[in-house]
């Protein structure tokens, strides 16, 4: 019940003085709603009906002011006009709110009113008080026959005629709707407008001739020189035997309804014309669900002409697949008489189908009766091939997220998510086991043939291990050359164990890549556990450990995890913190070696070695931490750390002396490292002639263009660089050709067995050689004895590091040395 005042009367109507001024001069009461039935206009004629003030009813509705009951009839009638556009034209009695009961005569049509460009549904009801007619027709009813007719047509000027038609009086109001005198009523014919004349004047002859009653409407020349409408009403009293005796009519001024109802069919126009160009398709059907109206847009999508679609038609339409649907949705809807909602696919002039979601609202009569349906068709199949995109899309990424790309199997996520899923489904008697399967000499493939040969032998490999495993094994690939199975319902680690060798005999078989033949190894690590006892990750983990256990046997090799495997890497981890404790607790200590000159027996360098001691464990191996240092990106910082504390140190000491510090080949992965060095010698005043910087000869395997590049920068600032380890690599010669050293350090493998070692000495003695030609200074490491050292200085060599100098020592005790062998 919409009882609330929304606006005040002057903003809530809407309509133009001057309309209010016409319209108050009509003399039946005009009615005006929106469409939620609050009054936006009544006339006066109206408000004097029902005793209230225009103010107090602009707004409201017929719950303020009549009984729930005809309130709700009233609404329901509005509802219907609104929805179907019909005229309706019903008379009803009315009880006021003072107690009072009227006889009205309504006619409600709907219109339509267009504000601020917008526009808006209004119900406009135009009302005849009939109340004193009904009454008058009673009474005459009682008192004489021959008025009975008169008041059952509802009379406003009565007038009589004879059987021939003659008129023979005119009542007396006749003046009041026309201006002329009754008595001139019978000279009016002439006055009649021309396009009414001649069927005004071919019913009456049909009823003169028929006896049937005559209802006509036509304009009249009033005595204001103006045309209105009028409607003429006549019956025929007959005798028994059905001749007629007179003819009894009424006459009444209806220009104002005429006018109202022209004005509603052209709203009704308009109306059409917004539904045509509405961006949805509209329908309106009857209680059997045939369909009264489709707009513009249903008839040009579907090619249908409005006959076509009229009726049950418009199911054509639909997709055939779709069309029991559609029907069993609108039947079940109007069963219940409830809103309906489908969505189907509706077939385009062009034959293309189109997505189309219909939605529609049942009518109603005031009385409860269903009238049908009006809705509205939207068509959203741009919205469905998004959505269709945006699922496959999904879908695409979901697949792509949880499978390798080049193989086409499971990964890591996947498993993760199906060992959670199916691991309540696993018998708990039984295991489950992870064989974690890596293929060796991959790196080498894509070296010597290209990374899509190694791509190619990826696939045949996962095709072989995808031929091994059961149906209800899971075959993933972890990424680079490692595979992973994962088999449920072991009884034995025996299943296990031969399952692995049954991976390892089929993907070591000698593949065939584009004519090249690559036999590559597999070595397999695996893991087994109840089912509950470890997660995935663990049993991969585990896995992983014992694989690298199995790297130690070669290929063709597999282990299985035993707890206390992974000993030797809770260590690692562990001095992983630790060592990242320590270089920012200052527990890291530099110690010097010296270099001695074998020409004069002065120390000329001295190398600077990284020290640590534990807190707890004590003193630590530069063997077991550097690579630590080297694994977790410490190296960097460890690198700048001893470099800086080397050269501030260098710089106490006599100026013949030089400072030797190792680079890690992971440090030359900073591209500003030659930029460092010159920073930290300028930082401590060390001239860059006394530091030396050693490397091994894996800084030219790696990125040797840009490794040359820092080497060469280095050079450019002064420092004297040095080959570490020299004779050790496989190519040390030919790096001695694409970058020029100051120094080249031998090995102290060569130098253990002197002088009894004859392979040793040769090799000694040509780099010894190399030396002097290319003008290069040569170092032997790990003299020890008496004996060594005789044998270095043979062959010339110029500089000589071991125990039988002195052992590195802390940088408090190096310069004593350094003193005591000048």
């Amino acid at each position: 019940m919409e009882k609330t005042r929304l606006k005040s009367p002057e903003q809530f109507t809407g309509f133009d003085r001057e309309l209010e001024v016409i319209l108050d001069a009509v003399p039946q009461p005009i009615i005006i709603k929106d469409e939620l039935s609050r009054f936006r206009f009544l006339n006066s004629a109206a408000c004097a009906l029902v005793g209230r003030a225009r103010s107090d009813l602009i707004g409201r509705t017929d719950y303020d002011i009549l009984s729930a009951a005809e309130a709700d009839r009233i609404r329901e009638i509005d509802k219907h006009v609104l929805r179907t556009g019909a005229e309706l034209t019903f008379e009803e009695d009315i009880t006021l709110p003072d107690g009072a009961v009227r006889n009205l005569a309504t006619q409600k049509r709907r219109a339509e009113l267009e504000s601020g460009g917008a526009k808006e549904r209004l119900v406009v009801a135009t009302i005849l008080d009939v109340t004193a007619c009904r009454k008058a027709e009673m009474e005459l009813r009682i008192s004489e026959e021959h008025y009975r007719s008169l008041i059952e047509l509802h009379p406003q000027v009565p007038w009589t005629a004879n059987p021939s038609g003659e008129v023979l009086e005119v009542g007396p109001r006749w003046k009041d709707i026309t201006g002329f005198e009754a008595a001139d009523a019978l000279k009016r014919a002439g006055a009649i407008h021309p396009d009414d004349l001649d069927e005004l004047q071919r019913l009456w002859s049909r009823s003169l001739s028929t006896g049937e009653p005559l209802d006509v409407e036509f304009r009249l020349a009033t005595a204001e020189g103006c045309y209105r409408w009028f409607r003429s009403r006549a019956a025929a009293r007959k005798t028994e035997d059905g001749t007629i005796v007179r003819w009894y009519g009424i006459v009444e001024n209806v220009d104002d309804r005429r006018r109202a109802l022209e004005a509603v069919k052209e709203s009704e126009s308009r109306f059409r014309a917004i539904a045509d160009d509405a961006p949805v398709m509209i329908w309106v059907t009857d209680a059997s669900g045939a369909a009264t109206y489709h707009s513009r847009l249903w008839l040009e999508m579907t090619g249908q002409t409005a006959e076509e679609a009229r009726g049950f038609g418009w199911a054509k339409a639909i997709h055939p697949d779709d069309r029991q649907k559609v029907e069993c949705g609108f039947d079940a809807a109007s069963r219940l008489r409830e809103p309906v909602r489908v969505e189907y696919r509706l077939r385009r002039t062009d034959g293309s189908l189109a997505s189309v979601i219909d939605i529609g609202q049942p009518r109603f009569t005031s009385d409860g009766g269903f009238l049908g349906y009006v809705g509205i068709a939207l068509d959203i199949t741009e919205l469905r091939n998004a959505e269709q995109e945006r699922f496959l899309a999904q879908k695409q990424m979901h697949h792509m997220a949880r499978h390798d790309a080049l193989t086409g199997l499971p990964n890591r996520q996947f498993l993760r998510e199906e060992f959670e899923r199916t691991s309540d489904k696993i018998a708990p008697s039984t295991k489950v086991a992870i064989l974690c399967v890596v293929l060796n000499g991959l790196k080498a493939v894509n070296d010597a043939y290209g990374r899509a040969t190694g791509d190619l032998l990826l696939r045949r490999v996962a095709e072989r291990l995808r031929n091994c495993v059961k149906q209800s094994d899971m075959l993933c690939r972890l990424g680079g050359d490692e595979f992973v199975v994962w088999r449920t319902g072991i009884n034995s680690s025996d299943e296990a164990h031969n399952l692995a060798q049954q991976l390892i005999d089929a993907a070591e078989l000698p593949y065939e890549l584009v004519g090249t033949q690559v036999d590559p190894g597999v070595i397999v690590g695996l893991a087994t556990a109840p089912i509950g006892d470890q997660s995935v990750d663990g049993l991969i983990q585990a896995a992983d450990i014992a694989l690298d256990q199995a790297k130690a046997g070669g290929r063709g090799t597999y282990v299985e995890y035993q707890p206390g495997m992974d000993a030797h890497l809770q260590t690692r981890e562990q001095m992983k913190v630790s060592l990242r404790r320590a270089l920012v607790n200052g527990e890291l200590e530099v110690h010097y070696q010296p270099l001695v000159n074998l020409h004069t027996g002065r120390i000329t360098t001295c190398e600077a070695l990284v020290r640590w001691t534990h807190p707890e464990r004590g003193p630590v191996s530069p063997a077991e931490f550097i690579p630590v240092a080297e694994e977790t990106g410490l190296i960097a910082p460890l690198g700048d750390w001893i470099l800086r504390q080397a050269c501030m140190e260098a710089a106490k000491w006599p100026p013949h002396v030089s400072v030797a510090v190792n680079l890690s080949p992971l440090q030359f992965r900073n591209r500003r490292l030659a930029a460092d060095v010159r920073d930290i010698v300028g930082e401590t005043g060390l001239a860059p002639s006394r530091l030396q910087l050693e490397v091994t000869e894996s800084v030219l395997l790696d990125e040797s263009d840009n490794n040359l590049r820092l080497l060469q920068a280095m050079r450019e600032l002064g420092v004297k660089l040095a080959m570490d380890d020299f004779g050790t690599g496989f190519s040390s010669l030919s790096y001695l050709r694409s970058f020029r050293f100051d120094k080249i350090k031998v090995d102290r493998s060569f130098i253990s067995d002197l002088p009894a070692g004859r392979e040793s000495l040769a090799i000694i003695r040509a780099v010894a050689g190399i030396g002097r030609t290319l003008a290069i200074t040569t170092t032997v490491e790990g003299v020890e004895t008496e004996a060594q050292l005789e044998a270095v200085k043979a062959e010339g060599f110029d500089e000589a590091q071991g125990y039988l100098f002195a052992r590195p020592m802390p940088a408090g005790q190096i310069l004593e040395v350094i003193e005591a062998r000048t």
